[in-house]
């Protein structure tokens, strides 16, 4: 996870670009799929309505034909002087055999006039039914029909051609169109005629357009189904289709979509006025739309463009802050491969830009970071001529004065090796003002400093030097181990007779240890650096803490002096600095 996180990081802006894109492309494939099916679905349902209304004008057109069929049969009925005369039962009986073959032949000629409509015709007088052209096609019971509903309602409206839906048995189901005949002279009525139509011959006229989720229904005013492509539904009552239907009317729609049978259908519907009865189509809209619209194959191709899209836009993101992220890890890099580092900026227009700025900034601070070290130098510089002006007086009247009593003594070859390390000391102190000496300068101070404060005070304290060869060419600030050995000359030995100073110079890793420490008196543990820096007779008056101070200031807090002592097992200062030599001395 750590890796993975680690590998991300740099390309933060990358990933945050990529995937914002990402969600932004998925959202709008998505929207625009989704909209573009919708408007299909919407665009297929009205072509869809135009052209079944046309189909549902086509199936209109073949009801009418049917009706005026019958209504020319019913009228020519009506006007029959012979069928009046028979029914009415105006004839002697005599005549009423030969009266009867007379109509018998006009309704069968009247039947043949109805052609391939697959309607009988029957006739009855105001007791039963006098005459049918088939009685297989419609068993109704000569007297049942009389005391029929349907003879009721044309007695109530003899002046129309009414239709009515009627059951003989289970799967008899007939559409009954009926009329009261009336003297044209009373208009009372003598009879009435029967138009008995099998529920298939309505159902022939839709039966070449029905297909899988597409239905017709044929309603009357009351919702109960007439007619159906569904045969399990003849006979149902459906009064929400029929509702339906009427809205659609008052409405003037050409179609609707509604919910039927829990399923969303597309619904048309046709008022036929001379039936008095509503002709509807119910499309299922998945049925019609699904076959229409390959969701599957329009999911394939949405996935494919998104991906086609994503690889796109990967490269091209990638490329447009492939700079930028290389800018950035060249910034990161700067503090650990130092000021001098410049940016090779390359890419795009925003990309140069920044790597030209940041070039230009570098090449300001670097101007001004040397400035800087350079100003601090010369102060340094300038503190370290001050400390050397320091000199105690009374340390070159001692040293001359020890250098006149040798002379006196006849010890001329003393005399004359003190007088060389005096010389050698002022010269290195004094006339070299560099901030940093190799180890092995710096050793030759202490030993001409021993050396004359030997002559000074005698040989009771000595001074070993245990200095690893490899260190020798090491650079460390001018006179950081001189105040520690003159601390221990002067300090260490108070109570103690005689005693040794060790100085000890090697190296540990990347850091250079010098080490000064004595057997002498000791002291009491301390928690801050002792300053030595106080009015004693010494010799340079350069403190302990002073250097501990400098070591700080030129190599950072990591470094500097530490003391341990305990009274009576003497004292040990250690002073921890970078290992730097001539060659390594700039690092900016």
């Amino acid at each position: 996870m750590n890796l993975i996180k680690d590998r991300l990081q740099p390309n933060g802006l990358f990933m945050k670009m990529f995937l914002i894109t990402v969600a932004l492309i998925i959202l709008v494939a998505i929207t625009v799929t989704l909209t573009t099916i919708r408007m299909a679905e919407q665009f297929f349902v009205e072509k869809f309505s135009i052209t079944n209304s046309q189909i549902i004008d086509q199936i209109q057109y073949d009801f009418e034909e049917l009706n005026y069929s019958i209504v020319m049969a019913a009228t020519d009925i009506g006007q029959s002087s012979t069928i009046e005369a028979y029914l009415s039962e105006k004839e002697p009986d005599n005549e009423r055999i030969m009266s009867l073959y007379l109509v018998m032949s006009q309704i069968d000629h009247l039947r043949e006039q109805l052609g391939d409509q697959n309607v009988e015709i029957a006739i009855a007088d105001q007791d039963a039914i006098s005459y049918r052209t088939n009685f297989t096609y419609w068993p109704a019971a000569p007297t049942d029909i009389r005391n029929h509903d349907i003879t009721e309602t044309i007695t109530k409206e003899p002046n129309k051609l009414l239709y009515f839906q009627d059951s003989r048995e289970a799967s008899d189901n007939y559409v009954i169109a009926a009329k009261a005949l009336l003297d044209r002279e009373t208009d009372q009525s003598y009879g009435a005629v029967y138009f008995p139509i099998k529920e298939g011959q309505l159902r022939s006229f839709y039966t070449d357009y029905v297909k899988p989720g597409n239905d017709f229904y044929v309603l009357d005013q009351n919702g109960k189904v007439v007619s159906s492509s569904l045969t399990n539904a003849i006979g149902q009552s459906l009064p929400e289709l029929s509702q339906q239907a009427k809205n659609m009317q008052a409405d003037e729609e050409t179609y609707r979509e509604v919910e039927f049978q829990d399923t969303n259908q597309i619904m048309l519907a046709e008022y036929l006025p001379y039936f008095d009865m509503y002709l509807v189509n119910m499309v299922d809209k998945q049925t019609a739309v699904g076959n229409l619209i390959d969701t599957k194959q329009i999911a394939l191709l949405l996935a494919g463009v998104v991906v086609l899209a994503l690889i796109i836009v990967f490269l091209v993101t990638k490329r447009l802050t492939n700079s930028l992220s290389k800018l950035v890890k060249d910034i990161e890099a700067v503090p650990k491969k130092g000021l001098k580092r410049r940016l090779v900026y390359e890419g795009t227009y925003e990309t140069n830009q920044i790597g030209l700025a940041f070039n230009s900034m570098m090449d300001e601070l670097q101007v001004y970071v040397e400035k800087l070290i350079e100003a601090q130098k010369q102060q340094r510089h300038a503190e370290l001529a001050a400390l050397q002006q320091q000199i105690n007086p009374h340390f070159l009247y001692n040293t001359m004065a020890s250098i006149k009593f040798l002379v006196m003594m006849g010890e001329r070859e003393e005399a004359e090796k003190t007088i060389d390390a005096f010389i050698t000391l002022l010269q290195n102190t004094i006339g070299n003002v560099d901030e940093s000496v190799t180890v092995e300068l710096e050793l030759q101070n202490l030993k001409n400093y021993v050396l004359i404060n030997q002559k000074r005070y005698g040989d009771r304290i000595q001074v070993q030097f245990m200095v690893s060869p490899d260190c020798l060419d090491y650079l460390i600030p001018k006179l950081i181990l001189q105040p520690f050995i003159e601390n221990s000359f002067f300090h260490a030995f108070n109570k103690t007779a005689e005693g040794t100073i060790t100085v000890l110079v090697w190296k540990e890793a990347d850091d250079l240890v010098c080490e000064v420490a004595d057997d002498g008196d000791g002291m009491a543990a301390c928690a801050d650096l002792p300053n030595t820096n106080r009015n004693r007779q010494l010799f340079s008056g350069i403190g302990v803490k002073n250097v501990h101070e400098r070591i700080q200031l030129l190599y950072g807090t990591e470094y500097g002096v530490s003391i341990t002592s305990e009274t009576g097992q003497g004292t040990k200062v250690k002073l921890r600095l970078p290992a730097v030599k001539e060659e390594e001395r700039d690092v900016i």
